[in-house]
């Protein structure tokens, strides 16, 4: 694939994850009660958006994949655009569980489309800056702001974004560790096979 292929598709998915996401913010404002803020407690819609975030950074400067703080935020989302959608395929999406799209289009491309793309696209065109293993540790930082800010927030405003993250859903706190104890482990997982991908050797270096 060029490089002008590369970057073009780069910027085609970017402005489709972005269609989607404005078009489910309007469709809920305006059909089911949804809030700005509400909209914004997803994880879904933060990984998503920092997507859109990557993918237009890299497409327009291609060369800032050689850089370490580029490419730790860039394996972050890719991390968790990863868990984004291992975590609808496997617990949400078979319990059809409600995520606040109301949209199926909507719904496939953040849940599916999206974190395909950004997965394949780190397999098949890995950074050229290294990526060490404390990188991986501060990729748990933000999972771990957003599960005290959901917490939180659930307490004060009764409401959260995910059954298992809802107490009153799942039997209490001690269930709600155990589902975000599971998540942590995919994203270390996740984190670690993406950070073996990036730094294992290339053909031609393994040949030499």
């Amino acid at each position: 694939m060029s490089p002008t292929t590369r970057r073009a598709l780069r910027l085609a998915l970017a402005s489709l994850i972005a269609t989607a996401l404005v078009a489910q913010l309007a469709i809920g404002l305006s059909r089911s009660g949804l809030t700005v803020a509400n909209f914004f407690s997803y994880f879904t819609v933060l990984s998503n958006t920092a997507a859109v975030v990557m993918l237009t950074m890299l497409a327009i400067r291609p060369e800032r994949d050689e850089s370490t703080g580029f490419v730790a935020f860039r394996g972050a989302v890719t991390v968790y655009m990863s868990v984004t959608g291992l975590v609808y395929a496997i617990i949400l999406a078979p319990s059809a569980t409600d995520v606040g799209l109301t949209e199926p289009w909507v719904d496939w491309v953040l849940h599916i489309v999206a974190p395909v793309v950004v997965a394949a696209d780190w397999v098949a065109h890995r950074p050229h800056a290294r990526v060490g293993l404390r990188t991986v540790l501060y990729w748990l930082i933000f999972p771990a702001i957003y599960l005290v800010y959901t917490l939180t927030r659930g307490e004060l405003v009764d409401w959260y974004p995910y059954p298992f993250l809802d107490p009153g859903e799942v039997d209490g706190y001690g269930a709600v560790a155990l589902w975000s104890g599971v998540v942590l482990v995919v994203i270390v997982v996740f984190g670690l096979f993406y950070r073996w991908w990036a730094d294992r050797p290339s053909v031609e270096t393994a040949a030499a």
